[in-house]
């Protein structure tokens, strides 16, 4: 086959695509990351002429090093487009930036796509084809003039997904039982925070939709059942029907409040029956409270609706006869508002984290100097992500900055172990660039981390070591909850404090005293037993 030049025929591309209007930064990614790990790869080689034929053999090999993790998800999808625009731009002498085929996993290759193929006349005649089962889906969905946004994001996170685990179990043919494991996975990353609930239910709603359009030839656009939704015992699946229709007959509430009624009632009926209840005539007193007792605990934000609409149902069964005694006099009056805060790390826990990263790469001499940084000087991620080399004064061992958030400046004594951490780093880790921030992101082109990679950054270490719990909303923030409680274990003037974490305001403070555990048991004043007799002076 015909070869040509590398290098030139980046060079042509990179100048279509700069005369097309591409941006400076995705010019960049291009020819850093996508064209220019082809290039490296090759001089390596020591060859300049290539074939198309030769790009099948390269991008399979970068496949085997994406496998094991050697680069990221967003590396990998742009050496897959490199090439894909070189082979197009050799062949067409045109630069276009096509969707990306759906990558066969199991036989490290482009396969079809229900975006850029239609089925073959083989695969229209077999019924249960996945490929036209999902070609059809996307069709409907644009005839029912769905936005764009919902087709890519239907298409992207759930139709190519199952399909590609359809490929990779080795079959072409519709499987509800690889289909419902599939769901079945991506509920339990849902409920673990490792996703998205949109993520998730993009991806059940395209399991449904497959399955609709295998039954009955169509899709309906009805609402997908609720996950293993359960249902009450039919006594009080009955009643609750009742009920229901009571409030929009009588027009007690407003129709839109329906619902949120019903499904506060269901999961009272359901602390019922876990409790062995299964009737309203079993119903007392102190099995309403013991319920309700139990259950409040669920509702983070306060069980403030919840009780309303408990006590909305009791009085129900009261007025219509259902029970002798109006049972919502079991119920508090009201219910206290929660407070979630942010928890810190323990010391045994932050000292984990810092012994995750591998200090012998250099992203691990980054992620540890940068987690270090903010366990010593409570720095946020916002500050510590956008430090540059002139806010630290080496010298005077001090840190300089004005700070994101309120824009106040903010002087801080830098210690010892981060500034050594910091130096090594810079001396001998950080890619030579002319940016002038200290940490950078080491994948793809050189550029400035932002908050969120930060934050990512703590959770991946949380995860390795088995601290990521979402119920306790631990993140990088909770590094400057932990600077703080240290402090006021220390008994360091709150005045003190609040001008070491930058605060502009003393109420700011009120987070860093709520968990601070050890100190409001001292505050606490002691019960006086029932058998010591109190002398009134």
């Amino acid at each position: 086959m015909k070869k040509f030049n590398l290098q030139e025929k980046v060079d042509e591309i990179l100048n279509q695509l700069k005369k097309y209007g591409a941006s400076a930064k995705k010019l960049k990614v291009y020819r850093f990351t996508g064209f220019g790990n082809m290039i490296r790869y090759y001089k390596r080689k020591k060859i300049t002429e290539i074939s198309l034929n030769m790009l099948d053999t390269y991008l399979e090999e970068m496949y085997l090093d994406y496998k094991s993790k050697e680069f990221s998800t967003w590396k990998w999808q742009y050496l897959r487009r490199s090439c894909e625009l070189l082979k197009h731009f050799v062949t067409t002498d045109k630069v276009e930036m096509k969707p990306l085929r759906p990558w066969d996993y199991s036989h490290g290759k482009s396969t079809q796509s229900v975006v850029l193929d239609t089925p073959t006349d083989k695969q229209l005649g077999d019924p249960d084809n996945l490929f036209v089962l999902i070609w059809k889906v996307r069709q409907m969905l644009i005839d029912y003039e769905f936005t764009q946004s919902s087709i890519k994001h239907y298409t992207s996170e759930g139709l190519t997904v199952i399909l590609r685990s359809h490929y990779e179990a080795g079959t072409e043919t519709y499987s509800e039982e690889i289909t419902d494991a599939l769901v079945a996975a991506k509920r339990k990353h849902y409920e673990e925070g490792k996703t998205s609930r949109q993520s998730y239910q993009n991806l059940r709603k395209a399991a449904y939709l497959i399955k609709d359009m295998r039954e009955n030839g169509n899709i309906t656009l009805k609402k997908v059942p609720n996950w293993n939704l359960r249902i009450p015992g039919d006594e009080f699946a009955n009643i609750l029907n009742d009920f229901c229709n009571y409030l929009k007959k009588e027009n007690r509430v407003y129709e839109s409040s329906v619902p949120t009624i019903r499904s506060a009632v269901r999961r009272f009926m359901f602390g019922l029956e876990d409790d062995g209840i299964y009737s309203v005539e079993q119903l007392m007193p102190i099995t309403v409270n013991r319920c309700i007792t139990k259950l409040a605990a669920n509702y983070l934000s306060g069980a403030g609706n919840f009780l309303y609409a408990v006590r909305r149902f009791l009085n129900y069964l009261f007025d219509v006869g259902i029970t002798s005694t109006n049972l919502s006099s079991a119920l508090p009056e009201t219910a206290a508002t929660k407070k979630t805060f942010h928890e810190p790390f323990t010391d045994n826990e932050v000292k984990s984290l810092l012994a995750t990263p591998d200090q012998s790469t250099s992203i691990g001499k980054r992620d540890y100097a940068i987690m270090l940084l903010a366990v010593q000087t409570g720095l946020r991620a916002c500050d510590i992500v956008r430090m540059k080399r002139e806010n630290i004064d080496w010298r005077a061992k001090k840190i300089n900055i004005v700070q994101h958030k309120t824009g106040i400046p903010l002087s801080l004594p830098l210690p010892v172990e981060s500034g050594n951490a910091i130096a090594e780093y810079l001396l001998y880790h950080r890619p030579d660039c002319e940016l002038p921030y200290i940490f950078i992101c080491h994948t793809g082109h050189l550029r400035p981390l932002k908050n969120r990679s930060a934050s990512g950054m703590v959770s991946k270490y949380m995860r390795l070591i088995g601290l990521y719990d979402p119920k306790k909303r631990r993140s990088f923030h909770s590094f400057r909850r932990t600077f703080g409680t240290g402090l006021l274990k220390n008994e360091i003037p709150m005045e003190l404090i609040q001008q070491l974490l930058g605060h502009s305001q003393m109420n700011s403070m009120k987070p860093y005293l709520s968990v601070e555990e050890e100190g409001l048991k001292l505050c606490a004043l002691p019960l006086i037993p029932s058998d010591q007799e109190v002398v009134q002076e």
